[in-house]
């Protein structure tokens, strides 16, 4: 118990010796941003970069204001299933957090993401 309590002083000396806390303030929105929907601001820094300034239930939230190319440049949705020929069905597999998803769709029924995939299949 004794060493416990000696552990504990110890920290609570070593946090003391580190200075004062520093004080945090509250994110504002800042004068000069434009509302562009309810709860929603948006405003460009003195630096030109872009922000959105949201009002949550929790305070204010600063998200950065990325063009609309940057977001459309992910990659595709088809990349990383690899489909195989089963008669009248495709078989698809695809890695996930947990383990390999395999599913099958008819040739006749297959949707955008897997006729992408069984197609780069085929070109391999």
């Amino acid at each position: 118990m004794k060493l416990l309590i000696a552990f504990t002083m110890t920290a609570m000396l070593l946090a003391a010796a580190d200075g004062p806390a520093k004080v945090v303030r509250p994110m504002t929105i800042p004068q000069g941003a434009v509302e562009s929907e309810p709860g929603s601001f948006h405003y460009t820094a003195p630096d030109g970069k872009k922000w959105i300034y949201r009002k949550t239930p929790f305070g204010i939230a600063r998200i950065s204001d990325e063009p609309a190319a940057k977001k459309a440049s992910q990659p595709d949705s088809a990349a990383g299933v690899a489909a195989f020929d089963a008669g009248d069905f495709v078989r698809f597999e695809r890695p996930g957090p947990f383990g390999v998803y395999r599913w099958q769709t008819r040739k006749s029924e297959l949707n955008e993401m897997e006729r992408a995939a069984w197609d780069s299949a085929r070109r391999n």
